[in-house]
């Protein structure tokens, strides 16, 4: 008998699969002389603007990869899990890297430790940051920023 236990375990595996196909493809795009990976924009050489924009941005493909199924599209929650943009409810960066690293597994969520590094729940944590400071609309940010130009975040932002 197929259980829902039985088919999630079968979507993870095709998730981690196509993740991890996507992955090689764009390092292989990259990569194409044989020499070693090398970037053309050092962090250093950003602006903090643009530094906290990316941040956001792969905060958002994180979400989308991870979080979104119990606390929905735009962090406004399922049912399933709280709401994240309730200003009431603000975690401080620590806080939300415990809660994260750690799971409530008496609540249903998965501590997400052996999937996801401190600097990939921080980009969440900005991305949730964002929403809930209503800094970024709902929706798919745009990759470069909105309306094809650099997204620059209020002054201050994040305090």
């Amino acid at each position: 008998m197929i259980t829902r236990r039985t088919r999630w375990r079968g979507f993870e595996r095709l998730m981690l699969i196509g993740a991890t196909t996507a992955f090689l493809a764009t390092l292989t795009s990259v990569v194409r002389d044989g020499s070693p990976l090398q970037f053309q924009v050092s962090v250093a050489a950003q602006t903090p603007a643009e530094t906290i924009y990316r941040d956001v941005y792969n905060g958002w493909k994180w979400w989308h990869v991870y979080c979104y199924r119990c606390h929905g599209v735009n962090a406004v929650s399922t049912g399933a899990a709280p709401n994240l943009t309730d200003p009431n409810w603000k975690l401080t960066p620590p806080e939300f890297l415990k809660s994260v690293l750690g799971g409530f597994q008496e609540k249903g969520m998965q501590p997400w430790n052996k999937l996801l590094d401190k600097r990939q729940i921080a980009q969440i944590h900005l991305y949730v940051r964002a929403r809930t400071d209503k800094v970024l609309p709902p929706g798919r940010p745009d990759e470069v920023g909105p309306n094809k130009g650099r997204w620059v975040p209020p002054a201050g932002w994040p305090r």
